[in-house]
Parts: C-alpha cells; sequence; structure tokens
C-alpha cells in the first residue's frame, strides 16, 4: 500500500511540472543565497530598456541574487561629433537595474567620456572584460567592468580603469595600459583608491589579476 501511495506522489508532482520550464532563481542553502546562472539578455534589453540618445547597447546580463532579479547593462556611444561642434566626442555607461512587479529600477549609474578630441579617441569597454562573481559567498554579486580611454595621435597607452561594485558601493583601480617595445615598456601606471583596502583579500586578489589582463600591449 505505501508503494502505490508513493507511485502517486511521484505521478502528481511529475503532472504538476509537465509541460513547465524551469524558473532561474537564486538556490538557498546552508551558506546562504547563492548567485544563480548569469544570463546573456541582450537582444531583450532592446526592447524591454530602450538605450538612452545617442548610445548603443553594448552587452546586458541577467542574474539572481539576494536583492533579487539583476539586469546589468552596458552602453556605448563610438566616436560622434556633437552638434555645432567640430572636436569629437565618445561616451559609455552602465546601469544596473533591478527588476520588481512595477518595472525596472535603477540601483546604480555610472558615466564616463571623453570630449573635444581631435585626434583618434577611445572610450569603450574592453572585451570580455565583465566579471560577476560572488566571492566572499555573501549572496551578493561582485561586478567588476574595465575599459579603456583615451584621445591621441601616437603610440602612447590609453587611460584604464577597473570599477567593482558589491551593492551600489564602488571601488576603483585607475592608470595606464602597459606597452612593451622590444627591452622597453610604457605606461602601466596603477592606482588603487583607498576604499580598495577595505575589501575582502580574496576581492582584492581578483581585481588585481582582472586588472591585468587587459590593455596589455606587446610591439615586436
Amino acid at each position: 500500500m505505501k508503494v502505490v501511495f508513493s507511485v502517486l506522489i511521484v505521478l502528481l508532482l511529475f503532472s504538476c511540472n509537465n509541460g513547465q520550464k524551469p524558473v532561474t532563481t537564486a538556490v538557498a542553502d546552508s551558506t546562504g543565497i547563492q548567485l544563480s546562472v548569469i544570463e546573456e539578455v541582450t537582444a531583450a534589453v532592446s526592447v524591454l530598456l530602450p538605450a538612452p540618445n545617442m548610445y548603443n547597447v553594448k552587452q546586458a546580463k541577467k542574474w539572481f541574487d539576494a536583492s533579487g532579479e539583476n539586469w546589468l547593462v552596458l552602453y556605448e556611444t563610438g566616436s560622434f561629433i556633437p552638434k555645432g561642434n567640430t572636436m569629437a566626442s565618445a561616451k559609455l555607461s552602465a546601469v544596473l537595474f533591478i527588476k520588481t512587479d512595477s518595472g525596472f529600477v535603477p540601483r546604480w549609474k555610472m558615466n564616463d567620456f571623453v570630449n573635444d578630441c581631435g585626434l583618434d579617441i577611445v572610450c569603450s569597454f574592453y572585451d570580455d572584460h565583465l566579471s560577476i562573481t560572488d566571492l566572499d559567498s555573501n549572496g551578493m554579486a561582485e561586478i567588476m567592468l574595465v575599459y579603456a580611454q583615451g584621445c591621441k595621435g601616437d603610440v602612447s597607452p590609453n587611460e584604464k580603469k577597473l570599477l567593482l561594485y558589491q551593492g551600489p558601493q564602488k571601488y576603483a583601480i585607475r592608470g595606464e595600459e602597459l606597452m612593451i617595445m622590444g627591452k622597453d615598456t610604457l605606461g602601466g601606471i596603477m592606482n588603487r583608491d583607498a576604499s580598495f583596502q577595505s575589501l575582502p583579500q580574496v576581492m582584492q586578489e581578483a581585481a588585481l589579476k582582472h586588472w591585468e589582463k587587459f590593455g596589455f600591449h606587446k610591439y615586436p
């Protein structure tokens, strides 16, 4: 009789879930809320969250953590000449939205730019720069963004920035790209904000490793 009862329960559970896709959510266990699978949602964002004027969507990611359903959207303008000006400008932006029943609510936003450039202009995120982790296992994602800025007509290094967010709190590393030309090097300056030292050691080490991955140029 117990066997028949168990089979009926299994069949009932199967019939309730049959034909339905699993819901992606954060999972709770003995360590707390865990970061969910990170999804690529760049195409969906173009419909749900139209880009601000002059900007194009570069990339968008979605995940769940202890704060809820997160949507991170990266924007760039590329080089453009503002109306009434003869010099070029370029901008980039990143916005973290929390999706609620009433819509998308911005949690934080960052902007940066290069203006009035008559040379080669750069203001863009590096390829494959985005890192979303939970290294301190507190249920809140850490987000790292890395990008370059410059206005120059030679082979000198661009300015480089790494921003690390945990919740709305921002930590930064600022400096230059590193250029190796034979036995000589150029650039490579790196300065960490004082607040950076308050981060857990595992996050500091991860940020420094992430910094070194980008803006490295080697010439014969």
